[in-house]
């Protein structure tokens, strides 16, 4: 399992500047499945990393197995982060740009701590970082014949969102396969050796 951290995040928040894009963000995934040579690759997008992997697959599919949307973005054909989440979250995103990060970094939001034992929401919250606002409005081209083969599986861990019940919805109206779990939108934090599980199911 390869753990990526985009251009910008995490450890890599040095990096952050204005000018990072979604496409600076696919290029970051695409190279490491190059210089690591990984084929048969199930690929997971959390949240705005949805995106990021429905462009990945335009520009790789022969190096993916599958692709797997956590609680995620679910962009079509000329749809942004933005586009996907709806009028009001994107606007919110920007007003947080606007008051708290000089109009173009959101700041981490403090729900990400919520329900984690405090040891845990203290190291989680140390570890935040802000986000591109940029990236949200960018979308995404979805043509390629070979990535649109690719199978697809969404799995819903915001059970009381309407945008993640509308998202997985879609998801299955597509043909692809879904399910639940419980979690939160952060399920990596709350319920780890679900999403752990779940995943290892699809590779089975």
């Amino acid at each position: 399992m390869t753990a990526a951290t985009l251009t910008g995040l995490g450890e890599r928040a040095h990096l952050l500047c204005p000018d990072i894009g979604l496409d600076t963000h696919v290029a970051d995934i695409v190279d490491l499945l190059d210089q690591h040579d990984l084929n048969g690759v199930t690929l997971v997008g959390h949240s705005y990393g949805g995106t990021v992997i429905t462009a990945v697959a335009e520009r790789a599919p022969d190096r993916i197995r599958r692709l797997v949307y956590l609680d995620a973005a679910t962009p079509c054909d000329g749809e942004s982060n933005n586009d996907v989440i709806g009028p009001k979250l994107a606007a919110e995103l920007r007003a947080a740009a606007e008051s708290n990060g000089d109009g173009w970094r959101v700041p981490p939001p403090d729900s990400v701590g919520d329900g984690l034992p405090e040891a845990l929401r203290l190291w989680v919250k140390e570890r935040l970082t802000p986000h591109p606002l940029r990236l949200f409005g960018q979308s995404v081209s979805v043509r390629s014949q070979a990535a649109a083969a690719l199978p697809r599986t969404f799995i819903r861990t915001s059970m009381q969102s309407v945008l993640y019940a509308a998202l997985m919805e879609r998801a299955r109206k597509a043909g692809w396969s879904c399910r639940e779990l419980n979690g939160g939108h952060y399920p990596m934090f709350t319920e780890p050796q679900l999403v752990a599980s779940a995943l290892a199911e699809l590779d089975a």
